[in-house]
């Protein structure tokens, strides 16, 4: 797939969120999905699309990454979300010190964690 626009970077924060998701429409009238970095720059996203009369996830889909219970459950609607299974991952981390402290190495390489795309009514109608 290719991009409808460009990827914006700027400040970590929904102010900064809810201004890049009101210009882009301007760049894209027909943009029917965004994706971001974070869950809060999604639910900066969704305040700006709410703002702008387009419906969410009718209009335009929305997606999160980190599924942080704050943002990801307390937006309206819901987010979808990549969740980082971070406590696994976090283990896994500490696995690895302690192993390094006992004198001895770690597996080397890439380790990979699985990760999950938590489905919520920010990108699908709610029954």
């Amino acid at each position: 797939m290719e991009l409808a626009a460009p990827v914006k970077h700027g400040e970590w924060s929904q102010r900064w969120a809810r201004a890049a998701a009101t210009a882009l429409p301007e760049q894209v009238p027909d943009i029917d999905a965004m994706l971001c970095g974070s869950d809060q720059l999604a639910s900066g996203v969704l305040v700006a699309l709410d703002e702008m009369g387009r419906r969410v996830p009718d209009d335009v889909a929305v997606t999160g990454y980190d599924n942080g219970k704050v943002f990801a459950l307390e937006t309206e609607p819901q987010l979808t979300t990549v969740d980082m299974n971070l406590e696994a991952l976090g283990a896994a981390a500490a696995r690895d010190l302690f192993t390094m402290i006992g004198g001895a190495r770690p597996a080397g390489g890439v380790q990979r964690h699985p990760c999950e795309l938590v489905i919520r009514g920010s990108t699908a109608r709610q029954a």
